[in-house]
């Protein structure tokens, strides 16, 4: 009987209410779901929690617009039968101008707001395009910091913006879309997330924030090369994935650092789902995605048009493979075992792509049983995935792992392959591995663990914990041994799940993962970053933080020379799914006392494309003392192995402010496709990057 008189008091309030629905909201008002108010599908705060309502009893709240009866003070009375509904906004058709400000009373260590849409919130009124701002002083504008920006998902679900912990007594949330459209806000409530105390100090170690809210979980990440946008996916649905789903659709989200806006799209139109793919650049800066869900699909990402589009499949259906670029231009593949239900476990060999013929052709020499790993508990379902691969010199591959074995590969005719020495003692499945300088053939191998997962599925311990060991992989000339040495004494924490990153100045930062590595679980996250000097053979702990990156989760150089590290989860297991990114500022961009560090400028280089071996100019605005070229790739499953750094010496041109550069000649060394450029000051601060093309010298055959 109760449960009927609050639902008539629930429709009542949303139908009867003066003019806050009637008017103003979508004709196709559906039957209200009261049981379906306070749902999620994505994971909460890893530390803190809600402030309780006997606090919230003194909080002040104001806003730039409201209806009668449902005024902004609605969204912290503890009810789930009322709501803060605005007017319409009539100033632009494009964007909203909706914000509300909470006033904690006190200064808190707020660390997430949650906001709680209607039921009917798939029709319009949730909040959808967002920014979130802390103070501690609301009369000075220039003490209100930005933590979270981005898009919710328009869903009736919950909705989160969590950041790291900052000291603050006020909170503005301002709405500059909503869901379907609308020109109005109408939402439930609002919670402010506090915890006992701040961020730990990490003066000198970087900085995080804000956070990036995407629509989506995003599992893999590339890079526009020629916007810039920041492309993310997940599966054929939002916020999960579903192995034998036919739906073989992907969702796509982007976001353009430039204007902070998110927007996202369903691809249907190349009928395939990427959610787990091999993933490279060609030559033109065209992102191949190979594989995955839909096993036997291969799309490109266009940039000049912004478009996807569908290719010729692969010789064999794969997911989890490694994917490479070659000297040539062409993409290699091997490995792959994970896929749809049904998929025939077997020889997942080699084959190259030729985007230019669009023609997959098999090497029949190359067998990933020769590049797969012995120690996993899950056997060959799990031997060959996620492959660590670097193009090299002559047309050559080189596998680095994650199999203690390491090999070379050759390209010609049926393709060759020949043992290269031996990394370590274990396997290191989902561990990283990154050439933070081709020039030398210097590659950092890192973490992992003998098997993908530590436990079974209902507990049980299968596995080996993850391992903290690295190592510097050394190539010389194509088949013969490799040399092997310890990067420093190892990292930190031990970690599995992990991401590498190079960064303009030769320096590797891993980040994320856990130490006892079990899918879609936060248990052991490693949450203290870490930076390997290749210059003093020294791991350094940066700026910790508080949001758990493990499996499904990516990470990405952007060309501001900042980190970006986001995704996790992707499951039916709601509380494991972060539908957000972080950026990570390396100390290099601040000063000692934390304010950004003033950079140099690339004002022009006399070309845009280059072959290897080749040399351009490069203009700046201020000396500077070192310049690199560090690749585009593309990140999922702590794999991208594309990216790679060159360290470029500056030539001095008798022209103030101009340097010429070399291109190293081979094209193993300097793969083709698209690279950013940077350069650096006398203090190692460096350039926001600019976009160079290094085109194909060998023949594409």
């Amino acid at each position: 009987m109760l449960g009927g008189v609050i639902l008539c008091i629930w429709l009542a309030s949303i139908f009867f209410c003066g003019e806050s629905l009637k008017l103003k909201t979508p004709s196709q008002v559906p039957f209200i779901r009261p049981s379906e108010v306070g749902t999620m599908d994505s994971a909460p705060p890893h530390i803190g929690k809600p402030i309780p309502q006997d606090e919230r009893d003194t909080w002040n709240v104001a806003c730039n617009s409201e209806l009668a009866k449902h005024e902004c003070d609605r969204i912290i009375d503890g009810s789930n039968t009322t709501f803060w509904q605005t007017e319409v906004d009539t100033e632009s058709v494009d964007s909203l101008h909706h914000n509300i400000k909470i006033d904690l009373g006190e200064i808190k260590n707020v660390n997430a707001i949650s906001m709680r849409p209607l039921p009917d919130a798939d029709l319009g009124g949730a909040i959808a395009g967002h920014k979130v701002y802390l103070s501690v002083d609301d009369k000075d504008e220039k003490k209100w910091e930005l933590v979270a920006f981005g898009t919710w998902f328009e869903d009736v679900q919950d909705k989160f913006a969590t950041f790291e912990p900052r000291p603050a007594q006020f909170v503005r949330l301002e709405a500059n879309s909503a869901t379907n459209g609308t020109q109005f806000i109408r939402i439930v409530s609002i919670d402010v997330w506090a915890t006992s105390s701040p961020t730990p100090s990490s003066h000198g170690l970087g900085k995080w924030g804000p956070t990036v809210d995407f629509p989506l979980v995003p599992v893999g990440a590339f890079i526009d090369p020629l916007g810039g946008k920041v492309i993310t996916f997940s599966s054929y649905a939002h916020d999960s994935f579903g192995q034998g789903v036919s739906d073989h659709t992907t969702f796509t989200a982007s976001w353009d650092p430039t204007t902070e806006t998110i927007s996202h799209r369903h691809v249907r139109e190349t009928h395939h789902d990427m959610f787990c793919p091999g993933m490279a650049f060609d030559v033109d800066g065209r992102m191949i995605i190979s594989g995955g869900e839909s096993a036997d699909k291969v799309s490109i990402y266009d940039p000049m048009k912004d478009d996807w589009i569908s290719v010729q499949g692969m010789k064999i259906a794969r997911g989890y493979q490694g994917s490479a670029t070659c000297a040539n231009g062409h993409i290699f593949v091997i490995g792959g075992s994970w896929g749809p239900v049904g998929i025939d476990l077997g020889d997942r060999k080699g084959e190259t792509y030729d985007p230019a013929a669009d023609k997959w052709s098999l090497l029949s020499e190359v067998r990933s049983e020769d590049i797969a790993t012995t120690m996993d508990w899950e056997g060959e379902y799990r031997s060959d995935n996620h492959v660590w691969l670097m193009g090299w010199k002559n047309n050559s591959i080189f596998h680095a792992g994650p199999s203690k074995d390491m090999h070379w590969i050759t390209l010609t005719e049926n393709g060759a392959i020949q043992h290269a020495g031996r990394r370590g003692i274990n396997d290191t499945m989902c561990g990283v591995a990154a050439m933070y300088d081709a020039v030398e053939g210097k590659i950092l191998a890192a973490g992992g663990a003998s098997s993908y997962n530590y436990k079974d599925g209902y507990g049980n311990i299968k596995g080996g914990k993850a391992t903290a060991d690295a190592f510097i992989i050394t190539l010389g000339d194509v088949n013969t041994p490799v040399k092997v040495e310890p990067a420093g004494r190892g990292m930190h924490s031990a970690r599995s799940f992990g991401h590498a990153v190079i960064l303009p100045n030769g320096e590797t930062l891993v980040v994320g993962g856990q130490a006892e590595p079990r899918v879609f679980t936060e248990d052991t996250g490693q949450l203290v970053p870490e930076i390997y000097s290749p210059t003093t053979k020294h791991w350094t702990q940066v700026a910790p933080n508080s949001i758990v990156r493990a499996y499904h989760s990516f990470a990405l150089l952007l060309r501001d020379a900042t980190v970006l590290i986001g995704g996790s989860g992707l499951t039916i297991q709601l509380d494991v799914n972060h539908f957000d990114a972080q950026i990570y500022t390396p100390q290099y961009l601040l000063t000692a006392n934390g304010e950004r560090a003033k950079r140099p400028l690339v004002l022009q280089t006399s070309a845009t494309t280059v072959l290897p071996g080749g040399n351009f100019t490069i203009t700046t605005d201020t000396e500077v003392v070192a310049a690199s070229l560090v690749r585009y790739g593309g990140a999922t499953h702590s794999l991208n192995n594309d990216q790679r750094c060159i360290p470029l010496t500056l030539y001095d041109t008798g022209t103030l402010l101009e340097y010429a550069v070399v291109i190293p000649e081979d094209g193993g060394v300097a793969i083709p496709g698209p690279w950013m450029l940077f350069v650096m000051d006398e203090h190692g601060v460096p350039s926001v990057a600019s976009s160079l093309q290094i085109a194909v010298t060998v023949a594409r055959d």
